[in-house]
């Protein structure tokens, strides 16, 4: 502590319960023996001020208001306060005035001041004045009976003076502050109430010590500095022990209105009796050189030493703030072959305040009596720092014999105190029963620790499918942020352990140097082959800090994983399923698989509804698809629709995964998981496994109209007609589709992909052709399908299956490569053959309709050549758009002679569109021998692929021109 400075302090004793005694109220009298004497009384709720006052002139009195004593080598110091009141227009001088000091074995010495208040001579007209006083009593060790009398100087006496009055304090009355009661008194001015809080008994080295706890409480408005006083410990048989305050309770400051204990140890012989003990403050008054008291406590019974009952807390006073600390759990670990206990500590800063690192050792003591230096795992320096509030658990480590018996065990804090030059035991803890590490159970939730924050953690999912002799777990590892401030995880590693004690690495890319937010919450995918001969249902996951260089790593926690086969998912129903990016349901809407080119071509439609009542953000996802063996991941693609990129709350987007498969190949089991890639690091968004089922779709009755629901491209499709061209060698089916369009806008139509199916199950791959061109609103496209066959085919039984094309990953426009198509559908078709007509006045090639009204041919006599010109109308549905067509016009034109030459015409160039048209063709031909007129036969033919149809057939005549005659000069 601080040197003792002089200072003025005045003693007030306030009233507390002074135990029965007899009080006297002294007043003064005209002569030096005229005493009044009150009748005694009990002492119970009486306080000095109830001994009266002695009137020591005319509106002048005086107060005895406190009294103590300090036992002390070559004498003992009695103290005393007198309080005097002038309530007189003038000044009363102190030096008229004196007091004389008599105990009860008749010793008689005159009262001096003390030196703080050896300066006070007067008291101020209408105000009080506190003076206290000493005296040396001899062996004199109480308070009662002694006398205190009050004099003037009356130079008409004797000896000059005169008795004015006397103070005498009972036998029953005691200047100690009797056990757990507070006394308020004056410390530099400053009103401060004091109380002993506690009293412990220690045993440190061999050696006995007593703490002492003095709690003060600054009830001023200002600072409040150590003023230097000195403790003592008094025993019940007057053996005197000087109490040392330590490091922490030196040189104290006491904000206004704060409370704080100071702590203060003694040494004493281990055989005293500690009942009946008395704390005695004192003040050095450095001038007399003499300990003047200031307060005497009546102490408790000492308490020992008491460890912490298992399973409680207790409030510790670490660097002036209170701290609730308890011991959780102790764990018995395994390292390299060495044996460890690792005691995890929960420290609650109850304060207003931060708290830093208090600097404890800490020791674990065995039943047996060992001790072994427990070592904070992580370093608790710098960044030991609890906020007002927070609770934080901090491990400590100690390595201990194989064989030592664990319970019962003890935890005992103990501080290094530089004043002292020891180590003080702070608090004992009784440890609870030893535990291995045991495993979080089945989803179970474990609350660890990262730079002193709470993360808290769950094995949420995991799952489990078969391939090859592996089992294929994937696992949702569950991470939240419970702490107030942002955290950076450490690089985590991870992995299985097996009933077999084998450990398998996890892949913790997707967990190392994540940063979570306050109450921030993840989701981590981990992917992991587990041999199948190794036990699949006895499986843990193990997370580790990584290593580092000095530190044993432990498992940060151990995982039960839950047994659980994959589910399967069934068409139409909706599961619901969480990751990092929300909760969805996801529904298998539909399956097919269907030829494409020389393989089969598998596409699932999958529903995703966003659950949340947010917006998301969908994912870039790519597909990794399993068919039975068979990886198709390398073939896959993701269609949306729309490029879909958002979700509103409860909206749901289709996915269409598609992915080639050979068409040979079989497999009961197909398995698709979409997987969203940042950086390197690859993680499932969501996963379906199901058994392939029989994809039959329902048959569209021939001329019913099916509709295209595609966004942007919505349409309505019909056959218009179906046919055969025939020939020597195979057969062309041919259809026509009518596309209409159902948006309200010009749009592209879907590029459709189109196969021919027989009964048994045959496909052949037909050709498209339809217009690129936008079509308008209610506006129609023709589409043209065709398929070359064999002769065996039986075309009436034929049914036509329709999709809409993709091309890498989105819909596609017509011309582009396509890779694959969705959404088709089995039309029934009705095959017609296209009957030729008699005449010409209706021949249909749609979507142009052309009627020959008539025709005629002229043959000039002598010549070759046959003139021919018909005339007629030519009509095209504007409501259709075409794509480039093969369907060529072929006029055939046959002589009389049966001789023909074909006129390939090109509709809309070479016949106009329009009516009353005409057109002028010549014949060559061997016709000179004709001398008469005759008629022609004229046949159209509508050629597709090189094939033709016979669309109608007509005759028409010409006429014979003779030449004139040639004049007779000729």
């Amino acid at each position: 502590m601080y040197r003792p400075k002089k200072t003025v302090v005045t003693i007030l004793l306030s009233a507390t319960v002074l135990g029965h005694f007899m009080a006297l109220d002294v007043y003064g009298a005209s002569t030096a023996d005229h005493l009044v004497s009150k009748s005694a009384v009990a002492a119970s709720g009486l306080t000095l001020d109830q001994l009266g006052s002695v009137s020591l002139k005319q509106s002048v009195h005086v107060k005895l208001t406190g009294t103590d004593v300090f036992t002390q080598p070559g004498g003992n110091i009695f103290v005393y306060t007198l309080r005097y009141s002038n309530s007189s227009g003038n000044r009363m001088d102190l030096i008229d005035y004196f007091s004389k000091i008599s105990t009860p074995s008749g010793t008689t010495i005159k009262g001096k001041a003390v030196t703080r208040d050896a300066d006070k001579r007067t008291v101020p007209a209408n105000s009080s004045l506190s003076v206290t006083y000493y005296a040396n009593i001899g062996n004199s060790t109480k308070v009662n009976g002694i006398k205190i009398s009050m004099f003037g100087w009356d130079f008409n006496s004797a000896n000059y003076q005169k008795k004015l009055g006397q103070f005498t304090i009972p036998a029953q009355y005691s200047s100690i502050i009797p056990i757990g009661k507070s006394k308020k008194i004056t410390i530099n001015n400053l009103p401060v109430t004091a109380k002993v809080d506690t009293l412990q008994r220690y045993k440190i080295n061999g050696k006995v010590y007593v703490q002492l706890g003095l709690r003060l409480s600054n009830g001023g408005t200002k600072m409040l500095s150590d003023p230097g006083y000195k403790a003592y410990l008094r025993s019940a048989g007057g053996s005197t022990y000087e109490l040392v305050p330590d490091s922490a309770s030196s040189g104290y400051k006491l904000q206004s209105q704060e409370s704080r204990v100071i702590s203060y140890w003694a040494e004493i012989p281990s055989t005293m009796k500690t009942h009946g003990m008395t704390l005695q403050l004192a003040q050095e008054d450095e001038v007399l050189k003499i300990q003047l008291p200031v307060q005497s406590f009546s102490l408790p019974a000492v308490a020992p030493d008491v460890a912490v009952v298992n399973g409680k807390s207790a409030k510790i006073m670490m660097k002036q703030q209170p701290v609730t600390v308890k011991a959780e759990r102790m764990q018995r670990m395994n390292h390299n072959g060495k044996v460890y206990m690792r005691v995890a500590v929960q420290f609650a800063n109850g304060s207003k305040k931060v708290l830093s690192d208090p600097r404890y050792k800490a020791q674990l003591k065995s039943a047996g009596g060992s001790v072994f230096d427990l070592v904070p795992e992580d370093d608790t320096g710098s960044s030991f720092r609890i906020q007002p509030g927070q609770k934080r658990t901090i491990y400590y480590l100690a390595e201990v014999p194989t064989n030592l018996k664990t319970e019962p065990m003890t935890m005992q804090f103990t501080q290094e105190d530089e004043t002292l030059n020891m180590m003080l035991p702070v608090k004992t803890f009784k440890l609870p029963a030893v535990t291995a590490d045991m495993s979080v159970p089945d989803y179970g939730i474990r609350k660890i620790a990262v730079n002193y924050q709470t993360i808290e953690t769950q094995l949420k999912y995991a799952s489990v499918y078969t391939e090859n002799n592996t089992g294929k777990w994937n696992i949702q590892f569950r991470i939240k942020n419970l702490g107030e401030k942002s955290v950076k995880l450490p690089a985590y590693e991870l992995s299985i352990y097996t009933d077999e004690g084998y450990s398998i690495p996890v892949n913790a890319k997707a967990i190392g140097n994540v940063t979570l937010k306050p109450m921030e919450e993840k989701l981590i995918d981990l992917d992991v082959d587990v041999p199948l001969h190794m036990k699949q249902n006895t499986l843990q996951l193990e997370l580790t800090e990584p290593a580092t260089e000095g530190k044993i790593s432990f498992p940060t926690a151990l995982y039960k994983i839950p047994y659980a086969q994959e589910g399967k998912s069934h068409p139409g129903l909706e599961n619901i399923i969480e990751n990092s990016h929300g909760t969805f349901g996801v529904k298998l809407s539909s399956y097919q698989r269907l030829p494409w080119g020389d393989k089969d071509q598998i596409v699932a439609l999958i529903s995703i509804r966003n659950t949340k009542t947010t917006t998301m953000q969908l994912p870039v996802l790519k597909a990794a698809i399993n068919a039975g063996m068979r990886d198709l991941s390398s073939t896959s693609q993701i269609v949306v629709q729309d490029n879909q990129t958002t979700l509103a709350p409860n909206e749901t987007v289709e996915l269409y995964v598609l992915a080639n498969i050979p068409y040979s190949y079989h497999f009961n089991q197909l398995r698709i998981e979409l997987q969203e890639t940042v950086g390197e690091n690859v993680t499932k968004f969501l996963s379906l496994n199901f058994n392939p089922f029989n994809n039959a779709m329902s048959l569209i009755p021939a001329g019913d109209a099916y509709p295209i629901h595609t966004p942007g491209k919505k349409a309505e499709v019909r056959e218009r007609l179906t046919t055969i061209y025939h020939d020597s060698k195979s057969n062309l089916m041919y259809t026509e589709l009518e596309m209409t369009n159902q948006e309200k806008r010009q749009s592209k139509q879907s590029q459709l992909v189109a196969y021919y199916k027989t009964p048994d199950n045959e496909y052949f791959e037909a050709e498209v052709s339809q217009s690129s061109d936008k079509t308008s609103p209610k506006g129609k496209n023709l589409v043209t399908v065709w398929s070359k066959l064999p002769l065996n085919v039986n075309t009436s039984q034929l049914e036509l299956y329709v999709g809409e094309g993709v091309a890498n990953g989105k819909m596609a426009d017509v011309g582009e490569e396509l890779t694959g198509s969705i959404n088709t559908i089995r039309l029934a078709l009705s095959p017609r053959v296209v009957q030729p007509a008699t005449n010409l006045q209706h021949v249909e090639l749609f979507p142009y309709q052309l009627n020959i009204t008539r025709g005629e041919g002229t043959l000039s006599a002598g010549k070759d050549m046959l003139n021919i010109v018909i005339y007629y109308d030519l009509l095209r549905n504007g409501d259709y758009e075409t794509g480039s067509t093969d369907h060529k016009l072929i006029m055939e034109v046959i002589d009389p002679s049966g001789k023909s030459i074909e006129k390939i015409l090109t509709l809309g160039t070479d016949l106009t569109v329009g009516n009353n048209k005409s057109y002028f063709m010549n014949l060559n031909s061997n016709l000179s021998k004709i001398i008469n007129s005759g008629t022609v036969r004229i046949n159209l033919y509508d050629e597709f692929q090189g094939r033709r149809m016979l669309l109608g057939s007509q005759v028409y005549p010409f006429i014979y021109e003779e030449q004139a005659n040639k004049p007779d000069s000729e």
